[in-house]
């Protein structure tokens, strides 16, 4: 059995020391203070009584000399990293965009299908607003350059038939436009309809406008017609088809391959040619009407 405190604190002192130690023993009562004094007393023994312990060598006091860690720089990757980077991550927010939807993919989600950190979006686009942006922007402005009036090789201005073949052209090559405009542009509240609004049709509607007002002052096109009409009539001809592809395809056979556009094409071209073309003299349509 452990000894108690109160052996302890019954060692000889002076009248004024057991004084003071009466005081002490109410905080010494019990055999588990006792135990602990003991303990401690043991431990103490031991390590008097332990051999002592040899000095460490110099090899084991002074630790081997480590590598520096290289950090990697700030800012955007230098060399043909770059570019690299840059196409990784349009081409993963391509991927990402038309399988989920704008809103649901996150910038974390499109840098690691990328392989590279989030950040980089920002810093390449401004923001994942500017990597769809630039997604649009990569697929269609050399075909849009020829819709929006620019001459054509040999200063030839922009005409109905190219007009047309342009839009059946952009939107038949690109089936993802579709998927885009019917999930992120048409939907109510669709996300990206103010910046499609904004970049495409708002600015290439008055431009389609004005090369068929010039063609109708050079008396190419029937004046009579409505030139804001006319060009909601060639974009519906020319999109509507690869827009409800799914449909189109099953029910008239509509495909994406270089047969069936240019066959499309010619088609449309002479079904818009016999619609706006001028009105024949008055002799000339009795001759036809006989005949």
């Amino acid at each position: 059995m452990f000894p108690r405190a109160a052996h302890y604190a019954s060692a000889p002192c002076t009248r004024r020391a057991r004084t003071l130690c009466r005081g002490e023993l109410r905080y010494l009562r019990g055999g588990r203070v006792g135990a602990l004094i003991l303990l401690m007393i043991n431990k103490v023994a031991a390590s008097l009584a332990a051999p002592p312990r040899p000095a460490a060598s110099p090899l084991e006091r002074e630790p081997a000399p480590s590598t520096p860690r290289r950090r990697r720089g700030r800012g955007r990757p230098k060399g043909g990293s770059a570019g690299n980077v840059r196409e990784r991550l349009l081409a993963a927010a391509r991927e990402l965009f038309l399988r989920y939807g704008y809103r649901a993919v996150s910038s974390r989600q499109i840098g690691a299908a990328a392989g590279v950190n989030f950040a980089l979006i920002r810093y390449y686009f401004g923001g994942k607003p500017g990597l769809y942006r630039e997604i649009l922007q990569s697929v269609l402005p050399p075909d849009v350059g020829g819709m929006l009036g620019a001459p054509q090789e040999g200063g030839r201005e922009m005409r109905l038939p190219d007009i047309l073949s342009h839009m059946t052209r952009v939107w038949a090559g690109n089936p993802w436009i579709a998927g885009f405009v019917l999930r992120e542009v048409l939907t109510p509240g669709g996300p990206m309809r103010a910046m499609f609004l904004r970049e495409f049709p708002e600015r290439l509607a008055p431009l389609a406008e004005r090369a068929l007002r010039a063609e109708m002052a050079r008396g190419a096109i029937r004046s009579d017609l409505d030139p804001r009409l006319l060009v909601l009539s060639v974009v519906s001809l020319a999109i509507f088809p690869f827009l409800a592809f799914p449909l189109t395809s099953r029910v008239f056979g509509v495909r994406n391959d270089e047969e069936f556009v240019t066959r499309f094409l010619r088609h449309t071209q002479a079904l818009l040619s016999a619609g706006v073309a001028p009105a024949a003299p008055a002799g000339v349509a009795r001759a036809q009407a006989r005949q």
